[in-house]
């Protein structure tokens, strides 16, 4: 026997552990598959192993990260939402715009953000598996909370300048975003056809919450 030819568990530990840039490529590898698989088998059906060889990866690599399918999934789910939340930071920053137009354009990119189609085909998943599986719905709960934080942020500074009355920003926001992605009604029929549609839709929305925030004026005493 040659002495001099490594076998394969030699080569493996004498590569290390990977780079950065390394170990960044193996966990976006990992996630992709892990979308995949979550999207096409459904979330019972998935399994760590599975997406490891889907991903052309060892499954220690993603026990290293997560320590079963649940967190995972919470994952995905994050990074799927992440986009949305950014931007609509990147809408509410804008100083000095009107009024309207802010709220606008946050309803139109909330619609978006909601029925881009891996997004929605994540949220109709969640909603199918809610009985069996009631924490990847608290979970998509609190996904839903982190990403309408600016858009809470925002209400309640307008509220504190007079600008909107919004006395409950939180409850507002929640209203807000469901008035925007029309509810169940994108869940079981297709989205709207064009951004003529979007906007007319955005439109009405904020014609409605606009009257009803509308300032108070000042209680006259006498």
């Amino acid at each position: 026997m040659d002495n001099n030819i490594e076998s394969p568990e030699v080569k493996r530990r004498s590569r290390g552990r990977p780079s950065p840039e390394q170990a960044i490529a193996l966990r976006e590898s990992f996630l992709a598959a892990a979308l995949e698989s979550f999207l096409e088998k459904g979330y019972a059906a998935t399994s760590i192993e599975a997406i490891a060889r889907e991903a052309g990866v060892a499954k220690i690599t993603i026990y290293r990260q997560f320590d079963n399918k649940e967190a995972l999934f919470r994952e995905v789910v994050h990074r799927a939402v992440t986009g949305a939340r950014e931007t609509m930071q990147s809408t509410l920053v804008q100083h000095g715009q009107d009024q309207r137009q802010v709220l606008l354009d946050l309803i139109e990119r909330m619609y978006l953000s909601a029925t881009e189609p891996k997004t929605l085909a994540l949220l109709r998943l969640v909603i199918a598996e809610a009985v069996r599986f009631p924490e990847l719905a608290k979970s998509l709960y609190a996904e839903n909370s982190y990403v309408l934080a600016p858009v809470v942020e925002y209400l309640a500074e307008a509220h504190r300048a007079g600008t909107l009355h919004v006395p409950q920003p939180e409850l507002a926001a929640v209203q807000l975003s469901t008035l925007a992605f029309g509810g169940v009604r994108f869940f079981i029929s297709k989205p709207l056809a064009g951004p003529e549609e979007r906007r007319v839709w955005a439109e009405g929305i904020a014609d409605m919450v606009l009257q009803g925030w509308a300032p108070r004026s000042p209680q006259r005493s006498d």
